[in-house]
């Protein structure tokens, strides 16, 4: 078993649903400043996973939202459990690694835009593509995930960018949506690199009309 297998079982055996890896010269259509080269210095390789949230939690909203943020959050904390023995794992055998966490860090909170973009990561990695909800659909779980990474030095064999193909433009999530924050996806939306959702109105959606409760419901409608 090669480093490479080594490493899926491993990420497997954590507890990840799926996991892909991307060469880190496929990111260089990315805006500077979130390309993972710009974190860790001699980056070769990134590794991005998915973890599945639990069905119930999940297709029971808007009733079930305690429920739904206590699985987002035990996922979030599932996954950056995973990333931190990820990258130690590959730090051991001598490959500097940076983990990259499933939520936004600090100062982009209220943006919902982290350091690194795990959504196109995934993408990149083979994973799934980008539905009309601006979220990674994949062939197992569709938008039911949440995804971390792992940037490293070290160079691992690489799994093929994801099968382009449209979402079914079926437009549940947009009308799910209880903020219109999906409202403009024609003419911007693609399955390769999705689109900006009014993030402005997602986020006081989230913070201001559910006091930081997560919403989901564009999750639920992909389900």
């Amino acid at each position: 078993m090669n480093i490479t297998e080594e490493l899926k079982s491993y990420i497997i055996e954590l507890g990840a649903a799926d996991v892909g890896i991307a060469p880190a010269k496929r990111f260089d259509r990315v805006p500077e400043g979130h390309r993972p080269g710009d974190y860790l210095k001699g980056t070769e390789s990134v590794v991005t996973f998915t973890y599945n949230l639990s069905r119930g939690a999940v297709k029971n909203l808007p009733s079930s939202r305690n429920e739904y943020m206590q699985e987002f959050e035990m996922a979030n904390r599932t996954l950056s459990e995973i990333a931190h023995k990820t990258a130690r794992f590959l730090e051991e055998r001598s490959f500097d690694s940076l983990a990259f966490g499933p939520e936004a860090s600090i100062g982009d909170y209220s943006r919902l835009k982290g350091d690194f973009s795990h959504k196109h990561s995934a993408f990149l990695c083979g994973l799934g593509h980008f539905g009309v909800n601006n979220l990674l659909i994949t062939p197992k779980h569709r938008a039911q995930i949440r995804l971390a990474s792992v940037a490293t030095t070290a160079k691992l064999d690489y799994d093929n960018v994801a099968i382009s193909r449209e979402c079914e433009k079926c437009q549940k999530c947009v009308k799910a949506c209880p903020s219109g924050a999906l409202s403009s996806w024609k003419d911007t939306y693609s399955p390769e690199t999705g689109w900006t959702i009014d993030k402005e109105k997602c986020a006081h959606y989230i913070f201001v009309v559910l006091g930081s409760k997560r919403c989901g419901m564009c999750v639920q409608a992909c389900t």
